[in-house]
């Protein structure tokens, strides 16, 4: 395709050089190619592009005026080059496509569900009883559906995903490889020195336009519902208890667990290994770095930046760990001042 194609199709604000050279793919910044376009949205890349094979490069106008020599580039500038990258990824990469109103001849499907036309269902894939599913939908090889599952429009389930009775997956729903969807919630109470495990009724509903990695659990409700809402996205090896109610929009990174009946507001970010305890509360647009872990029933307040286990606020949490660092040099004193030794543990 041709630069000019890119910048219809970006919508961009101008092109500086040659709007007919042809541009065969998208090259990342840490690995430009020959007939490429780059996109940069930070000024320390400025000596990697010019100096790359890449043809042409988006930028805002900013960056542009700042450059006296472009070096034979087409530039095009854009006010948000991040997002003409995502753009670009649609534009010059296609998607797998499958065959709608396809249903591999290896596929089960139990009595009374009623499964639209336009849907691709591939190889022994298995649909429980009273099952829907609609329109645009996608489920891949050896997925499981068990009984009275709904499953909206435009969804894309990929390979040997599990979702258990009941569960609901509303519109646009993208669930990756291996993923579990309403096995029991880990409910159990001790009677006379033994597990009685307590029967796990309710069921996971997920809303419209979210996104869940692969190998991901999200446990059933008790009773009610385990709810993931609106815009959620979920990184891969996620566990989330029963009952708990993740809010709109939030981000959950790779190995965060999630204790039963916990609520999450909207907007947060959970980043990798986080872990919560049952009954936690957290506000809306609270972000909690890396391996943070905050205790049963704690309710964080939003707008909270917490790190650390048990998670406080960032900037103190930071404070303790340089004087961690120091501790070393104070006992030293210590003991040079007291002339004795502390006990050291073994």
């Amino acid at each position: 395709m041709k630069v000019k194609d890119i910048f219809n199709f970006l919508n961009a604000k101008k092109i500086i050089g040659d709007e007919n050279l042809d541009i065969s793919t998208l090259s990342p910044i840490n690995d430009i190619i020959e007939n490429s376009i780059i996109c940069i949205d930070n000024n320390k890349y400025i000596e990697t592009a010019f100096n790359s094979k890449a043809n042409a490069i988006i930028m805002r106008e900013d960056t542009a005026e700042s450059i006296k020599d472009f070096k034979n580039k087409t530039i095009i500038i854009h006010q948000n080059p991040k997002e003409a990258f995502i753009k670009l990824l649609y534009f010059m990469f296609e998607d797998k496509k499958y065959n709608l109103g396809t249903i591999k001849q290896t596929a089960i499907i139990e009595e009374n569900s009623n499964i639209d036309k336009e849907v691709y269902i591939g190889d022994y894939v298995r649909i429980g009883k009273n099952c829907i599913i609609k329109k645009g939908t996608i489920i891949e090889s050896g997925t499981f559906l068990g009984d009275n599952v709904i499953i909206g429009e435009s969804c894309i389930i990929h390979s040997n995903v599990s979702i258990h009775d009941r569960c609901v997956i509303k519109d646009r729903v993208i669930i990756g490889s291996s993923t579990v969807i309403g096995n029991d919630g880990f409910g159990f109470f001790e009677v006379n020195g033994k597990q009685m495990k307590i029967p796990q009724r309710g069921n996971v509903i997920i809303e419209n336009d979210v996104e869940i990695g692969a190998n991901v659990c999200i446990d059933r409700a008790t009773l009610g519902s385990t709810i993931i809402r609106e815009g959620v996205k979920i990184d891969n090896l996620v566990q989330i208890a029963h009952n708990c109610d993740i809010g709109e929009h939030s981000i959950i990174v790779s190995q965060v667990g999630i204790a039963g009946s916990s609520k999450i507001g909207h907007n947060c970010v959970l980043a990798g290994q986080v872990g919560l305890a049952d009954h936690v509360v957290l506000g809306d647009r609270v972000i909690l770095g890396g391996q943070s872990g905050v205790m049963s029933k704690v309710k964080i307040e939003s707008n909270s930046i917490m790190l650390g286990s048990p998670a406080q606020n960032i900037d103190r949490e930071k404070l303790k760990m340089i004087a961690e660092q120091k501790l070393p040099e104070l006992i030293k004193l210590v003991e040079e001042k007291f002339e004795t030794k502390i006990r050291r543990v073994k």
